[in-house]
C-alpha cells in the first residue's frame, strides 16, 4: 500500500561491544555515551524505557565523522 518503508537496524550497547563488526570494549562504548551531548553521538541513540539503544547506520556514520576530526573518538 502506498511507499517503501526504510529498515533501521537497531543494536544494544552490548551488542557493538561483542561485535566482530566494530573494535570498541564495554569500556569505550559506556565513555562514548556519558560524552554522547559532546561528541554527537546523541543522533544515533534511541532510548526505549531505561534502556539505549544504537541505530547502526548512524552509528557508522558518527564513527565515520570522527576521522574528519582529527581521529578522536
Amino acid at each position: 500500500m502506498g511507499g517503501s518503508m526504510d529498515h533501521n537496524e537497531y543494536v544494544s550497547i552490548k551488542d557493538i561491544a561483542e561485535s566482530d563488526d566494530y573494535p570498541f570494549t564495554m569500556g569505550q562504548m559506556r565513555h562514548f555515551l556519558m560524552m554522547r551531548h559532546k561528541n554527537g553521538l546523541q543522533t544515533a541513540i534511541r532510548k526505549i524505557g531505561k534502556r539505549l539503544y544504537l541505530r547502526r547506520d548512524l552509528f557508522d556514520d558518527w564513527i565515520e565523522s570522527q576521522s574528519s576530526r582529527g581521529g578522536h573518538l
